[in-house]
Parts: structure tokens; sequence; C-alpha cells
């Protein structure tokens, strides 16, 4: 396995909740992309995907648009 798959399967699952919570709130404002993310929670920009690909399976969060280079993400709507 790959040091960076390591490095996010080893986290505690309070730490994954507590990054997830800070990118929900970041999403809350309106969609944005994983820089736009990582920016504003000074979290790594692959700490973010790898979080945003978690949401994504839980239906948290959806690809809302493409802007440039990125997608952007938005929460789901329940």
């Amino acid at each position: 396995m790959s040091k960076t798959f390591t490095i996010f399967f080893s986290q505690k699952r309070g730490d994954i909740r507590k990054q997830r919570k800070a990118i929900e709130e970041i999403l809350q404002a309106g969609p944005s992309t994983v820089s736009k993310i990582a920016e504003a929670t000074e979290f790594k920009k692959n700490l973010v995907l790898w979080n945003l690909m978690g949401m994504l399976r839980w239906g948290t969060v959806e690809i809302a648009n493409e802007h440039g280079d990125e997608l952007t993400y938005a929460l789901k709507e329940v």
C-alpha cells in the first residue's frame, strides 16, 4: 500500500470527523474547489480530496460543476 494511503487509513475517527466538519462548514457557504477548501481549512490538498471522496461515497457532498481544471463540490441537498 502506498505511504499516502497508509497515513490516511491510520487516522483516528475523531480526527476524520473534525476534518469533515471543517470541510462541511466551508461548503455551507456555497460550492468550492479543493484548492479553496484547503486554503480556508489549512489542510493539505490531498487530505481535503481524500475526505471529499469519502463524503461523496456517503452522499454528503456532490460534484456541482467544474471551475477551470478543478471540480467544484457542494453539500448534497437532502
